[in-house]
């Protein structure tokens, strides 16, 4: 017997299509915050943000607008990858565009891999990060 899809088709339509997901002004407090949490001290992060900053921008909206509605049953992090070409400093505007690269599906689990593209704002390319997520479906 053939099991049912876990994905609405029109979430499978959106493959490749890419969303804003928003600009964001980099303010000095938002780095202090950051490097806080992450208990690295090292003096550089009063002028540039540590590469991993990028990750906290953006992205959630992604998951929240997009995953989330469609997978209300589970969702985990797999994995995440992190290409980083320019440095975040405070001041800058981030632009973030994301989209679905891939589905794949097991049983009744899904394996969505989606691209985030962080672009500053003299259009250079800051950041790619991909990100693999796994939604599950629960019997009721």
């Amino acid at each position: 017997m053939e099991e049912s899809s876990i994905i609405p088709a029109e979430f499978k339509d959106k493959i490749g299509q890419e969303w804003e997901l928003g600009v964001y002004e980099i303010e000095k407090g938002m780095i202090k915050r950051f490097v806080r949490a992450i208990d690295d001290p090292d003096p550089q992060w009063e002028t540039v943000a540590p590469p991993t900053f990028i990750l906290v921008i953006g992205g959630e909206q992604f998951g929240e607008e997009m995953l989330a509605p469609m997978f209300r049953d589970g969702l985990l992090h797999g994995s995440t990858e992190l290409e980083c070409y320019g440095t975040v400093r405070p001041g800058d505007r981030i632009a973030v565009t994301g989209k679905i690269a891939s589905i794949r599906e097991r049983s009744k689990m899904a394996f969505v891999t989606f691209e985030i593209t962080y672009t500053n704002q003299k259009d250079e390319l800051v950041a790619r990060c991909q990100q693999m997520m796994i939604a599950y479906h629960t019997e009721k």
